[in-house]
Parts: C-alpha cells; structure tokens; sequence
C-alpha cells in the first residue's frame, strides 16, 4: 500500500507542476480530489503513528 500512495503522491506533484506551467490537462479541482483520496489512505499510517508516541 505505501507504494501505491508513493506513486499517488508523485503522479499529483506532476500534475501540479503541468498545471503551474501552463498546460492545463487536468483541472486543479481534480487534482485536488485525487490528493484527498492520498490524504485518506495515508490516515491508518498516522493513527498507528501517534498510538507509538503515547
């Protein structure tokens, strides 16, 4: 699963930098669903994180 989020992240850096460049193939709202879809699948990661630090 880290993997997947790992090429998520990667594929929206891309996208964001295309879109500050000008070449807008994929609007920013887009973008921005497919970050909070990382964002969800990254929150069991955070949970077991801040358990360890109890």
């Amino acid at each position: 699963m880290e993997l997947k989020i790992i090429a998520k992240l990667w594929s929206a850096i891309y996208d964001l930098l295309l879109y500050i460049e000008g070449s807008r193939r994929k609007p920013l709202d887009r973008i921005r669903e497919e970050l909070g879809t990382v964002e969800k699948m990254c929150e069991p990661y955070a949970e077991e994180e801040d358990v360890g630090r109890g």
